[in-house]
């Protein structure tokens, strides 16, 4: 098991991190999500078994808390505007 290890995933209302985000848990990782819109996560089924942070990765101050004791992160964000 990999309790003491802490994930981020950035992304984490998409897709890849749907399928990404019970697997961490399944493997015994402790999981924080980064989310714009926390409360998109809460019918997820394994809404209460993560730590979810509300910030954007486009205003680095909301990063801070988001990165705290991370061991990796998952930056599962795709940019679908053009510039």
């Amino acid at each position: 098991m990999h309790m003491d290890k802490l994930i981020l995933v950035t992304g984490a209302t998409g897709y890849i991190a749907s399928r990404l985000i019970p697997r961490l848990l399944q493997a015994g990782y402790r999981v924080r999500c980064l989310a714009r819109d926390p409360r998109r996560l809460a019918g997820r089924k394994w809404f209460h078994d993560v730590e979810v942070v509300q910030g954007d990765v486009t205003i680095p101050a909301s990063l801070a808390r988001a990165l705290k004791d991370v061991d990796t992160a998952y930056y599962l964000i795709h940019n679908m505007t053009h510039g």
